[in-house]
């Protein structure tokens, strides 16, 4: 098997399914030979993909914390941010430690190479995002309106952040102490709302404070255009800024602020990104759960063009 081959995220597939055979059949048969495993997966299916790959049917690529479910819990949306690594609150920090590390125990069984982290984020309230989206689309990103509005944002922003990067930055080399000797890299991921933590240059930040050579720079495309669509990051300068501690990234399209769509459906130039990314780095393909199938095979052509998929 392909030691790097492209992969899917569960995103994708797993959200209430149990059947953990049903679901890397499902991604086979689509072409992909790897996989992420992410935070809406039950334990009951984390056994039937441990299976699969044990019987050399898929390559589990990267986990993303956290997972699998706990116990009685309901696959969420906020999987990946149930509990903030950068809290000022000493009780959800253990906690978050503590499930990021089961994400880890879940990577090494699986045979992974990376753990995908939220890093946390600021106590800001999220309403500023669709109020500021609604001025980019109607009036333009460098409107007055959407101006006021970014500017705000990124000043008390800017109040707000110290004592969580602060928190986040003791969190990730706890993580790191944990994680890199059982053999799994740690990719902190940029984010989709301004308010969140990390943004590439506290990214950078963080990399060098750890000081791990197993901690690095996840990219998620979506994120990336999301942030410069609203104007506030270009999405180029922040992949090229971090290239070189690059572990992985989450490949997908995006029509404004409309994400985790097949690749080649929306507005992402794919190959000016790409070229900034070394053929070393885990791809993953991550979508919405809610596309349909044949959306999917109608990205092929798109991932076959640029290299990502092999023929079948």
């Amino acid at each position: 098997m392909n030691e790097n081959p492209l992969g899917i995220s569960t995103s994708w597939n797993a959200s209430g399914v149990d059947d953990g055979a049903a679901i890397v059949a499902q991604v086979t048969g689509l072409g992909f030979s790897g996989l992420e495993v992410e935070y809406r997966l039950s334990e009951a299916a984390v056994q039937g993909i441990e299976a699969a790959v044990h019987a050399g049917e898929i390559k589990v690529l990267s986990v993303h914390n956290y997972s699998p479910l706990l116990t009685g819990e309901k696959a969420s949306s906020r999987g990946g941010d149930k509990r903030n690594l950068a809290s000022l609150d000493g009780k959800e920090a253990a906690e978050a430690a503590a499930l990021a590390r089961r994400s880890v125990d879940l990577a090494v069984r699986l045979g992974a190479r990376a753990l995908v982290v939220h890093a946390g984020e600021t106590d800001m309230d999220r309403a500023y995002f669709g109020e500021l989206a609604d001025a980019v689309k109607n009036h333009g990103v460098a409107s007055g309106e959407a101006t006021r509005l970014r500017d705000e944002v990124v000043s008390l922003r800017d109040e707000r952040k110290a004592p969580f990067l602060d928190a986040a930055l003791e969190s990730l080399k706890a993580l790191a102490a944990y994680t890199v000797p059982r053999g799994i890299s740690i990719g902190i991921e940029n984010r989709y709302y301004y308010h969140q933590i990390p943004l590439p240059t506290e990214i950078a930040w963080l990399i060098e404070e750890v000081d791990s050579p197993g901690v690095g720079y996840w990219h998620d495309v979506g994120h990336a255009h999301v942030m410069e669509v609203l104007g506030f990051l270009s999405h180029r300068e922040s992949l090229e800024a971090l290239r070189d501690k690059l572990i992985g990234i989450h490949l997908h399209d995006s029509v404004f602020i409309r994400d985790h769509r097949p690749p080649g459906t929306g507005e992402i130039d794919f190959p000016a990104i790409l070229d900034k990314v070394s053929p070393d780095a885990i791809k993953i393909v991550e979508l919405a759960p809610s596309t349909p199938e044949e959306g999917i095979r109608e990205s092929m052509a798109c991932l076959r063009a640029l290299g990502l998929l092999e023929c079948r």
